[in-house]
């Protein structure tokens, strides 16, 4: 899940004890009335120990542009996803000969 902003778990965690690992986190963040949203992005944080707030909120996906409606982020996922160097089994080819061929007789 990704972020809008990282305000609402700045201000949970504001004066948490590092390092600390997930679960701590994660429970601190609830005791101290973390956003919905937040909580659910620090629950699915990577298992481990964060040394700080700067590396918890590292690892939490923010999402770079949250105006964008899903149809605009499915489109740039498929403009984006043809990259040079792929495969031929890979790429799309469009219509073979083969199927030209058998259409036309």
């Amino acid at each position: 899940m990704k972020l809008q902003d990282t305000g609402p778990v700045v201000e949970a965690l504001n004066d948490m004890d590092f390092p600390a690992d997930k679960q701590s986190i994660v429970e601190h963040a609830r005791a101290h009335g973390a956003e919905q949203a937040a909580e659910r992005a620090l629950a699915a944080l990577p298992l481990g120990d964060y040394a700080n707030l700067a590396e918890v909120l590292r690892s939490i996906p923010v999402d770079p542009n949250p105006g964008r409606s899903d149809s605009d982020r499915v489109r740039q996922h498929r403009e984006s996803s043809h990259k040079p160097g792929m495969s031929e089994s890979a790429q799309s080819v469009g219509k073979l000969p083969l199927d030209e061929e058998l259409e036309g007789g």
